[in-house]
């Protein structure tokens, strides 16, 4: 019975682990990923991306965000977040995976 409750511990432990890979925000590191296979958001403010442009970002603000992936965000890639903190690349993550399952990285600038 004690074998019993060791295995579902464990299975509920890798379940967790697992979901957690999935919804983990990964930093984004050159070395392992090439520019060309992602889509870049930068969800700083319109005065912070214009002082401070990134290569190739679409500036989306955290604040449309959720409206933008609605009505007209459609990327295929793997998807790179330019963002001034975690905390707001944490939101944008939620936001995006709430239409798309895939893995997304985050920069802060």
């Amino acid at each position: 019975m004690t074998l019993f409750y060791l295995a579902i511990f464990i299975i509920a432990v890798l379940f967790v682990y697992n979901a957690y890979q999935k919804s983990a925000l990964k930093p984004y590191n050159q070395s392992s990923l090439s520019g060309a296979d992602l889509c870049v958001i930068d969800i700083r403010d319109y005065i912070s991306a214009y002082r401070s442009p990134y290569p190739g970002a679409e500036n989306i603000p955290l604040s449309y965000l959720s409206r933008t992936i609605k009505e007209r965000f459609d990327c295929p890639e793997k998807i790179l977040v330019v963002s001034d903190d975690k905390r707001g690349a944490k939101l944008a993550a939620k936001i995006i995976r709430k239409k798309r399952q895939q893995p997304i990285y985050y920069i802060k600038s």
